[in-house]
């Protein structure tokens, strides 16, 4: 029996809704424009859905051109509504991607520990917390919506080329923005540059800086996997990129990860002529091309006044610590921890923003001290776990970014906004791809028995 080839029926079924389009703007035109932009969705998941590997350059240029900011910079000029937009493309492009693959390829037999441990959470907040006196339902489901978007990836179970695709593309993101914001800069739709001469790239120093973290991660790892010279050029301008951020939190994360890969690697995962080799041959390129920029990124951490040395920190941390103090074990619910700062605050209009930048606190405060530990041992757990049997350089690389990342958590918002999804998207594409290759030796392994087994009984 003959069937039609996806390929063409993808074709077929958008030729059909082009045509139906067709036909609805010559009897209907205003419902032909208010269906247009489902059907340009729908066309777009179809191609996402023949070719899963579109959807990692989706991720890649969505977020390495800042696609949520550039929104909000197009809105807050047209008088539009700032910050709706781009934070919704933020949410959604992570889930959309995860409901496609989940489509086509199923879903993964892995528990998404950090998943479940926010929706814990979140039921919570609902059920026993008296949610409606601090956020609205809405606002909870929006702050539900972004926590839990970093970890959707981890439920689909795409072959192996995917998730190999997605740990080395996100090498890319810091890049992407740092060299498309050197562009646009003639044109001034955005400077590259703060107004203190941090560079930003297409984001700002913060976000850039989690983007550089993640990517100094992927490239560690994707080198001590086949010790490619290119993964050391790539990580070193994602280390490059985030030295010119001057950002002191993702800075330290990566020198002690970097640190950590360096004395706990055994000679199988990092053998001693590699290092050898790095060290003779890397130390004097580096010194001469990250020396400046490394100088210019320690200004930050030796000079300035008490407000540059905190950013705000030492402001805004004395909120989060009264309202733990106030309700301790559960919290506010989920959510909260953006509503206990008043925004019109004039100590909190100095410094421009009302996170904590302190995840610890922040879920402190909507989860409490039982939820906060919740969430973050789910992570160590998932990580642990996830890395269980597989080979020497993911289990070492891995482990060792979840506790950077765990160090970085208490000086930066690591678990929201894009940097958290592109870092744990990350995670889980890794986490999946060392899961694959296992399951495949595995099945070589067996495959061999076997064939041994029979060539012994004959």
């Amino acid at each position: 029996m003959r069937t039609v080839p996806p390929a063409l029926l993808s074709a077929l079924l958008a030729l059909l809704v082009i045509t139906a389009l067709l036909l609805a703007a010559i009897a209907a035109p205003q419902l032909a424009l208010a269906l247009l932009p489902a059907a340009a969705a729908l066309m777009i998941a179809m191609l996402f859905y023949e070719a899963p590997l579109l959807a990692v350059g989706l991720l890649v240029a969505c977020y390495g051109l800042a696609l949520d900011l550039q929104l909000d910079t197009l809105a807050e000029r047209g008088g539009g509504s700032v910050g709706t937009l781009g934070a919704a493309v933020v949410k959604i492009i992570p889930f959309a991607i995860a409901a496609m693959l989940c489509l086509r390829f199923g879903f993964a037999r892995a528990i998404n520990w950090p998943f479940l441990a926010f929706t814990l959470v979140a039921v919570v907040s609902l059920v026993v917390l008296p949610i409606g006196r601090v956020s609205t339902f809405g606002e909870m489901l929006r702050s539900f919506v972004g926590s839990t978007a970093p970890f959707v990836l981890a439920f689909a179970a795409a072959p192996r080329p995917v998730w190999s695709a997605l740990c080395k593309a996100v090498v890319l993101v810091p890049l992407v923005s740092a060299l498309v914001g050197f562009l646009v800069w003639p044109t001034g739709f955005y400077q590259p540059f703060d107004h203190n001469w941090r560079f930003q790239g297409l984001h700002s120093p913060p976000f850039l800086a989690g983007f550089c973290v993640t990517a100094v991660f992927a490239a560690t790892l994707e080198y001590l996997r086949g010790f490619r010279n290119r993964w050391l050029v790539l990580g070193g301008a994602a280390l490059a990129v985030l030295l010119a951020t001057q950002a002191r939190a993702p800075l330290i994360a990566v020198g002690l990860f970097l640190l950590a890969i360096f004395l706990l690697a055994d000679r199988r995962v990092f053998p001693l002529k590699r290092r050898l080799d790095l060290a003779m041959g890397g130390l004097l390129p580096a010194a001469v091309l990250l020396g400046p920029l490394l100088i210019f990124a320690l200004d930050r951490f030796v000079g300035g006044d008490d407000f540059s040395k905190f950013s705000g920190r030492d402001v805004i941390w004395p909120y989060f610590l009264d309202a733990i103090e106030n309700r301790p074990l559960f919290g506010y619910g989920l959510g909260a921890g953006k509503l206990i700062v008043d925004p019109e605050d004039p100590q909190i209009r100095l410094i421009r923003s009302n996170a904590a930048h302190n995840e610890y606190l922040r879920l402190s405060v909507d989860a409490g001290i039982v939820g906060c530990a919740l969430i973050f041992l789910s992570l160590v757990v998932w990580v642990w776990a996830g890395t269980r049997g597989t080979r020497g350089a993911d289990r070492l690389v891995l482990r060792c970014a979840v506790l950077a990342a765990l160090i970085h958590s208490g000086f930066d918002n690591t678990l929201i906004a894009s940097t958290a999804v592109i870092q744990f998207s990350w995670f889980a594409a890794a986490l999946a791809r060392a899961r694959s290759e296992r399951h495949d030796t595995g099945r070589h392994e067996a495959l061999r028995a076997a064939l041994a087994r029979r060539a012994a009984g004959t």
